[in-house]
């Protein structure tokens, strides 16, 4: 016995990835920010990675959910 159909199981679990990636937009604006401020500083250099790593993996997230969707 299903709670909810596939096709709704699926669309919630894709809306919600897809919700969840969209942050790597904001990450790119704040990487864009950074830009011109000081190479030699680790705390900028721990920002940069780790805006580079949220849109890497929003990034993977969108890959993924297309392709659970056979868009991909």
């Amino acid at each position: 016995m299903n709670l909810v159909s596939d096709g709704a199981f699926r669309g919630v679990l894709s809306a919600l990835t897809v919700g969840a990636s969209l942050w790597a937009g904001y990450d790119v604006i704040l990487l864009a920010r950074l830009r011109g401020r000081g190479k030699g500083d680790p705390l900028v250099g721990d920002q940069r990675f780790g805006y580079a790593m949220g849109i890497a993996i929003g990034l993977l997230g969108l890959v993924g959910t297309l392709r659970f969707n056979g868009v991909l």
